[in-house]
């Protein structure tokens, strides 16, 4: 992958090894997998899909985040927080055409459209970050992807969750895209194939995207 996706081999070793880091990726294929099984998006799921799609997923979350940082930066902060966020989304052209249905409040997912939003089921376990704001994307993941990633000296706490609802959203966007695309080539599987064409034929995702190579798989 170039640009600034998380390319490369992982490091090898005894233990067995997750999907993601065998593909070097920070993004959780077996959570993505496990979504793309629960969506009605195709009748099958080929192996390489969920790994195509988080690399995308990885490579948009990247973007998003220098975008905040930049805004936190003009605004003469050192926290990121969901308002730089925002700006982020807003002040790139494409990122705002793709999210102009979406609402998000700062700590809590209102989402119109295809966002997973709305609350989640109450019970007595403790409920993880994700679960509390309604969210499939893991939000504790991807507060340790922006305390590692050199965007801003520190993190506001809702800022994670409101990076988990736009990446939630704009999965379920390419998904429903690359159904469409199996479906029309008469295909009951999704595989990488289908998730390139979603890209390239959505004008928005194929600008944002232009400048990165991802293998199939």
């Amino acid at each position: 992958m170039s640009g600034r996706g998380k390319g490369g081999k992982a490091k090898t070793g005894g233990k067995s090894k997750s999907r993601s880091s065998r593909a070097g990726l920070q993004f959780p294929v077996g959570r993505l997998h496990r979504m793309l099984r629960k969506g009605n998006y195709a009748g099958r799921i080929g192996g390489g899909a969920p790994v195509y799609l988080a690399a995308v997923l990885e490579y948009l979350a990247a973007e998003v985040l220098e975008l905040a940082g930049n805004a936190a930066r003009d605004n003469k902060k050192t926290r990121i927080n969901p308002r730089h966020l925002q700006l982020a989304v807003r002040n790139d052209e494409e990122l705002n055409k793709l999210l102009s249905g979406v609402t998000i409040a700062q700590g809590v997912v209102i989402m119109s459209g295809r966002g997973k939003g709305g609350k989640a089921k109450t019970g007595g376990k403790s409920k993880s970050r994700s679960s509390r704001a309604g969210l499939q994307f893991p939000v504790g993941r991807l507060h340790r992807m922006l305390r590692k990633g050199n965007y801003a000296g520190r993190i506001g706490g809702g800022a994670p969750v409101y990076l988990a609802a736009v990446l939630e959203y704009l999965a379920a966007e390419v998904l429903e895209l690359a159904g469409n695309a199996a479906r029309d080539n008469k295909k009951t599987r999704i595989n990488p194939r289908h998730l390139q064409l979603a890209v390239r034929n959505d004008e928005e995702l194929n600008k944002l995207l232009s400048g990165v190579t991802i293998a199939q798989g």
